[in-house]
């Protein structure tokens, strides 16, 4: 035997159920408001005091009052929604002159199609009504979203290896903790090229590299020869939530066993050390007017001597004048003895 079906009365018992629910939820809405103002007007205040301490209006406690006693009786409020609603303010004339000119321009929005109608067809219609008239179509499938468009961020999820971002005071962050990494866009002598930089909060000290892509085979292999060459050894990192490191970046870092923290949204503040180094090496390298490198392997050259130069010889105030790896070698070695 087959059965296609619950019987009739588990389904009238789920209605019943599901009716009382909402009118349970009428009832807690309505009650508070209720029962306040009767109490005040129970010890005699004023109706203009009563309204301003319960926050209704006298008419509005007869009106939930109503409510609440036709809720005893099984009866919901009636719905807010307009009896009339308002028509759409086009035809089907209109709506296949916007729908051929968005077709013969896909990437036009609705600013753009407004000043065509009115200039070649004589039409006048609003942004809005032409906003509405694409969104019609779109849900029709008559046109496509433009290319152009700004689409929507992928969000990280939180399945895998990487970890939120949480507070941590700075005197608790020690050499090599929470590294932060992050890339840049640079176009210096006709190269465009991806800057990938990482950034010790305890030493100052900087790791870059340039690539051609951004892509998270590159952040990938930018963090293996960062942990390959780095003088110290790095404990976590800390990245925003791009998709450069995601995939092959995130699963480095969990063959390398290295914690991954990710930033929230909108918060570059949070990487403000790894921000500073990428306006520094703008303003102190990419900024030459004597750079003349004019190829990847040529810029990666020069790249290497200036981080050598940035961790070796420029001195830091925060370090009180000494260079980062003049502090990494005299914390390595206070660790050793």
């Amino acid at each position: 035997m087959q059965i296609h079906g619950l019987h009739k009365n588990v389904y009238k018992l789920y209605a019943y159920g599901r009716t009382q629910e909402c009118l349970d939820v009428y009832r807690k809405k309505y009650q508070g408001h209720v029962q306040q103002w009767e109490k005040l007007k129970a010890e005699g205040v004023r109706d203009k005091t009563a309204q301003e301490f319960a926050g209704i209006s006298r008419a509005t406690y007869y009106r939930h009052k109503k409510i609440l006693k036709d809720l005893e009786r099984g009866v919901a409020p009636p719905s807010k929604r307009p009896q009339k609603l308002n028509k759409p303010q086009w035809g089907e004339a209109e709506k296949q002159l916007v729908l051929r000119i968005r077709r013969e321009n896909p990437t036009y929005g609705k600013a753009k199609i407004v000043v065509i109608l009115k200039r070649d067809f004589n039409q006048t219609l609003s942004e809005s009504t032409v906003g509405r008239i694409l969104k019609t179509l779109g849900e029709k499938g008559l046109i496509q979203k433009s290319p152009s468009a700004v689409r929507p961020k992928r969000k990280r999820h939180f399945k895998k290896h990487a970890q939120r971002w949480t507070y941590k005071e700075y005197k608790d962050i020690g050499l090599g903790e929470r590294v932060q990494i992050d890339h840049m866009t640079v176009t210096k002598n006709g190269v465009c090229m991806k800057h990938f930089q990482a950034w010790d909060r305890r030493s100052k000290y900087i790791d870059a590299r340039v690539y051609s892509n951004a892509k998270s085979t590159s952040a990938k292999k930018f963090l293996l020869s960062f942990v390959e060459t780095c003088p110290f050894t790095v404990h976590s990192i800390q990245v925003d939530g791009g998709s450069e490191f995601m995939a092959d970046f995130e699963d480095a870092c969990a063959e390398l066993k290295i914690p991954l923290i990710v930033l929230p949204p909108s918060r570059p503040t949070y990487n403000g050390g790894v921000e500073r180094g990428n306006r520094t090496f703008k303003e102190e390298f990419y900024g030459k007017p004597n750079l003349l490198a004019d190829s990847l392997g040529a810029m990666r050259a020069e790249l290497k001597q200036a981080v050598h130069k940035y961790n070796t010889y420029r001195p830091h105030k925060n370090l009180q004048g000494r260079t980062p790896m003049h502090y990494i070698q005299n914390n390595l070695s206070k660790a050793a003895a």
